[in-house]
């Protein structure tokens, strides 16, 4: 994880956080109509917004981000964390940055209410090794859209 550094996401990142946006959703096969600059800086940096987010850089660069809010379960009978996205675009990948987002999510988690942290997989072979080499375990999961709310 050479010169790969993480920091809170400013406003500034939206576009950055767009672009690598831009590339998560095409390996995933998801629409990026509504992702846009505006619409970022609208939703994860309002004043009221409960995401978290982060940015990795490299020589300056956001190469990579993360997304977290917080959530509550029944099952755990508490608040927890919903890990909404780690990505990371092409040029930051195999140098460490999803490991060190993954791990920068995990250590706010622990610094807020939650006590525990769930999150759904696009399934890639990099995804997967990361969760699992990280205590992660898999769990049957369908998922659901609502879309044009």
């Amino acid at each position: 994880m050479t010169g790969i550094t993480i920091r809170a996401a400013r406003p500034k990142d939206a576009a950055a956080i767009v672009r690598l946006s831009a590339e998560l959703n095409k390996v995933v096969n998801d629409s990026t109509e509504h992702c846009t600059p505006e619409n970022i800086k609208a939703t994860l940096f309002s004043h009221d917004a409960s995401f978290h987010v982060l940015v990795a850089e490299k020589d300056g660069a956001a190469i990579g981000y993360a997304v977290w809010h917080a959530y509550y379960d029944s099952g755990h009978g508490g608040a927890g964390a919903w890990l909404a996205e780690v990505c990371v675009g092409r040029e930051g990948r195999g140098e460490g940055a999803g490991r060190a987002l993954f791990e920068a999510v995990v250590e706010d988690v622990r610094d807020s209410p939650a006590t525990f942290m769930m999150w759904t997989s696009s399934e890639t072979d990099a995804a997967e090794g990361l969760y699992e080499s990280s205590g992660g375990r898999a769990k049957p999961v369908r998922r659901w859209e609502l879309n044009g709310l």
